[in-house]
């Protein structure tokens, strides 16, 4: 029996035991869900360029490894957390180890957006209740079914009618351990009607360790909402499983920014259902593997109403023997004229042993519509590497070069600053272990 099994029997059978009842019927029809629902394997559409075999793998995942840093492992960890932190930003930061809140290292004392489900007042308890499970159809989805079933705790952040909050959420879930944890992250963001707000999550392991998240964000943007989303997934050591799903009201507006560096295994599933008038999604997204690292990104835009936009752009680098996956899907039902939507997405591969497949998707049950999609797999331009030899550059830094300018296109549309420098940085510290063609 593989670990993700072993997870859910364990969960399963001590639901009642739980903090948070007014969780249980939550956690009751995740549960009745997981008893029919079935692991993805290489036969399931959806998954059957993902090397599974690696997420089966982690026989030593902690299925109990929420609990609770005392003090001295908070300050243990203080020095090497407070840099991975992204400098010079004014956030309300909210910092998680192992998917469990940390206060010690939070920045939260004047936020009055965001409450942990498990200090949600009555009225908020309710609001969650009425909200959690209810963004997506999730009868076929095992991965955010099994976060359900274990649901202890998450984050509300819950954003006032025609309030424009005044600075970013920044989300930070970091894997600290040396044994494997699998932890459980829960976001639940709900924009009320004309609001506007700024969210940065950032995963990142400074350690290396190794384990197992299992993410699910529902977002609710209400009619002449705005939120801007940007998703920092720096955690090359950690298996990663993130289901995001986003519901658009009438002239609403959602932005994301996804930048992510593959793992053992990383998965990514965003769903935007556009369903009031006007409303306009735009996602942008780059991500880079390595040696034999495996990376997913599935999305889907739902155009349920007319006159919607969506525009998708994702970049890709694949290098050494590692294998990405990228599908993305526009549905366009009946009653959806005047749509505009667009998807691109453009790869380079580094190595003659990488993989990547791509595959755009048009689904249209409407005939006033504009829509396009593409995508490219090539490598890198031997005139432009020629040139840049020619000035003197040799040949694995002008690699490094070109290949941080492919992605440049994505990392600079990223709305602050100091997340800007903080990416950009990564990235080049990242390409200066690129190795020379030829070289293991």
């Amino acid at each position: 029996m593989n670990n993700l099994k072993l997870v859910t029997n364990d969960f399963s059978g001590a639901q009642r035991s739980r903090k948070n009842p007014w969780l249980q019927g939550i956690r009751d029809a995740a549960s009745e869900r997981l008893r029919v629902l079935q692991l993805p394997t290489r036969k399931t559409e959806d998954w059957k360029y993902l090397k599974l075999e690696k997420l089966l793998a982690n026989d030593q995942l902690d299925a109990q490894s929420m609990q609770e840093l005392d003090s001295k492992s908070v300050e243990d960890i203080d020095e090497l957390l407070a840099q991975s932190f992204i400098d010079g930003l004014d956030a309300y930061r909210l910092v998680f180890v192992n998917g469990v809140f940390v206060s010690q290292l939070s920045q939260h004392d004047s936020n009055p957006y965001s409450v942990l489900f498990s200090a949600a007042s009555k009225a908020q308890q309710q609001l969650i209740v009425d909200h959690l499970d209810t963004s997506h159809n999730y009868y076929h989805d095992y991965f955010s079914s099994l976060n359900s079933a274990q649901l202890e705790d998450g984050l509300l952040i819950n954003i006032p009618k025609d309030c424009a909050v005044d600075k970013p959420f920044y989300i930070v879930n970091l894997t600290i351990g040396e044994q494997p944890k699998t932890s459980m992250m829960r976001l639940l963001v709900i924009a009320e009607t004309g609001s506007t707000a700024t969210i940065i999550e950032h995963e990142d392991a400074p350690l290396k360790h190794t384990g197992m998240v299992n993410t699910v964000i529902e977002c609710f943007v209400n009619d002449h909402a705005h939120i801007t989303h940007s998703r920092l997934q720096l955690d090359e050591s950690v298996t990663s499983i993130c289901s995001h799903r986003v519901r658009q009201g009438a002239h609403s507006t959602y932005q994301q920014h996804q930048i992510s560096l593959a793992s053992k295994l990383k998965r990514n599933d965003l769903t935007v259902a556009l369903r009031g008038e006007y409303a306009s999604a735009d996602i942008r997204g780059s991500f880079y593997g390595r040696h034999q690292q495996s990376i997913d990104n599935h999305t889907c835009m739902e155009h349920i109403v007319p006159n919607c936009t969506s525009n998708e752009v994702f970049r890709g680098l694949v290098d050494n023997e590692a294998n990405a996956v990228f599908n993305g899907r526009i549905h366009i039902h009946p009653d959806a004229q005047k749509t505009l939507a667009e998807l691109s997405n453009k790869n380079l591969l580094l190595s003659d042993f990488a993989t990547i497949n791509t595959k755009p998707e048009l689904e249209i049950y409407a005939d006033d519509v504009r829509c396009s999609h593409g995508a490219t797999v090539g490598q890198i331009d031997n005139e432009a590497l020629f040139y840049l030899q020619s000035r003197g550059v040799p040949k694995v830094e002008a690699k490094r070069i070109l290949s941080l300018a492919f992605i440049a296109e994505i990392v600079n549309q990223l709305t602050d600053d100091n997340v800007r420098d903080f990416v950009s940085q990564r990235s080049s510290s990242l390409f200066a272990t690129l190795q020379p063609e030829g070289a293991q």
